[in-house]
């Protein structure tokens, strides 16, 4: 008897042994895997108060479709209101320069009217000056030819000695004095004549142009001021313009930041809301968590040694508790290991793994027009696209069982249904519990995010609390 029972117990660690270490091994199924999926995070890109939260948890967006509005009552306008003062002031000094510069082009366009009325009166007048100083200088030369007659005939009779050299001097002096007052008329008939060729190219010279001189000088201050006004508008404006870009760019920037509205970019599930209505968040709050079922996949941790066997695009089967009909899928992808930040983009975290063990992602096959990747789903499981659901993966054809599900269907067949399913319901206040067990030793993995009262009161059917399974 010592001998059998030592024999025994042998076998019996003998078969414990060999079923923790072989089977993770060369096993071909594994039921260490997950239902996971891509998420998509929405936070509050402006601080102020959650107006509206469109949808519930569970529900299905559209692309594009509105999740949430913020409105923030609370900003500082200081900005605005100095940028509108500095528009409002430029505005003025634009017209102001505008007015005073069509002011004086229209004096300036005045002035040239009476300058021309005045020029041509000018032009006249020395005309006819100029026309009577060429008969004066004719009036010279006649008499002084007349004068030089006189003295030539008297010059003979003193040559002949018929007259006193007495009676020649005085016409000699008076044909002298004749000469002297053609020479005088010439001038003044080139002074004319260059007072009236000035005149006509607006150059006002003398005392009879003096007023037109004034006149010309006024024009041209007048003239020099509207230029000025001109380039000083130009930059007026050229400022005003500039203001007016920047106050436009600061409304639109405050009115950003009074609303806002956040859309499902890509559509999809709601997994969480961080926020509720009426609540105060800042900027990067989360509001909500999108899931991806579209993307949904089931994640397995196989043996480094199932590598070749577990190539992509081998056929699987996808089975969990509660669902008697098992989902075929491929295996997409395999990962040596994976990250906290690699996490962080989907719905649950990945699973532990240990030595020398690997991650096969798994894609789920759906039937053709069925986009619901919500199998397998328990009745327990009220999460999107059953994500956080521990499911087996078995790749088809193959023969080797996992250790622990080949227990439970030795289990099954002493202690019924209910230690087939191995599984327990518990009832927690808790989003996600995942409890594995790997080789005989026990690892948890859990992802607790405490259940808002507000979330609680959003689900239909339930109290508040989730009834999760635990094995």
């Amino acid at each position: 008897m010592v001998r059998i029972s030592a024999y025994s117990v042998a076998t019996v660690l003998a078969l414990l042994m060999t079923t923790a270490t072989l089977p993770p091994l060369l096993a071909d199924q594994s039921d260490r895997a997950v239902i996971n999926a891509p998420i998509s995070l929405l936070t509050a890109p402006i601080a102020g108060e959650m107006t509206e939260i469109a949808p519930g948890i569970g529900q299905r967006l559209a692309p594009g479709e509105t999740v949430a509005r913020i409105h923030n009552a609370r900003i500082d306008r200081t900005t605005l209101i100095t940028l509108d003062g500095k528009v409002s002031e430029l505005r003025g000094s634009l017209l102001a320069a505008r007015q005073k510069r069509e002011s004086d082009e229209a004096y300036v366009a005045a002035l040239d009217a009476e300058i021309k009325r005045q020029v041509e009166q000018t032009v006249a007048k020395l005309e006819g000056e100029v026309t009577e100083a060429r008969a004066r200088v004719g009036v010279a030369n006649a008499e002084g030819q007349s004068t030089k007659a006189v003295v030539d005939r008297q010059q003979s009779m003193v040559d002949r000695n018929a007259a006193s050299i007495d009676l020649v001097r005085p016409t000699q002096y008076k044909l002298e004095a004749a000469r002297f007052d053609k020479d005088a008329e010439s001038a003044k008939l080139a002074q004319k004549s260059a007072e009236l060729a000035a005149v006509r190219k607006n150059v006002f010279v003398g005392n009879q142009s003096n007023s037109l001189a004034v006149l010309t000088q006024k024009r041209r201050d007048l003239a020099f001021d509207a230029q000025r006004l001109a380039i000083e508008e130009t930059q007026l404006t050229s400022s005003l313009k500039t203001q007016t870009a920047l106050l436009d760019a600061e409304r639109k920037r405050l009115d950003s930041l009074t609303d806002a509205q956040l859309r499902a970019t890509n559509g999809g599930v709601v997994l969480s809301l961080g926020a509720a209505q009426g609540r105060h968040v800042n900027p990067g709050d989360s509001v909500a968590t999108l899931v991806d079922c579209e993307q949904a996949f089931a994640v397995g941790i196989f043996s480094y040694r199932q590598a070749q066997d577990l190539a992509v695009g081998t056929p699987v089967t996808i089975s969990s508790a509660g669902s008697s009909e098992p989902q075929p899928g491929r295996v997409s992808e395999i990962l040596p290991k994976t990250s906290d930040k690699t996490d962080q983009q989907y719905a649950v975290p990945f699973p532990q793994t240990e030595r020398r063990e690997m991650y096969v992602l798994v894609s789920l096959d759906r039937a053709e027009g069925d986009a619901s990747t919500d199998r397998p789903r328990p009745q327990a499981r009220t999460s999107p696209c059953s994500v956080g659901q521990w499911v087996t993966i078995t790749r088809e054809n193959g023969w080797i069982p996992s250790a622990s599900v080949a227990w439970k269907a030795v289990a099954s067949g002493f202690t019924g249904p209910e230690a087939q399913a191995g599984w327990t319901a518990v009832s927690t206040n808790v989003r996600e519990v995942a409890v594995t067990m790997s080789h005989g030793m026990r690892r948890v993995a859990a992802w607790i995010s405490p259940v808002s009262d507000a979330d609680a009161a959003r689900d239909e059917g339930h109290d508040g609390r989730r009834t999760e399974t635990l094995r």
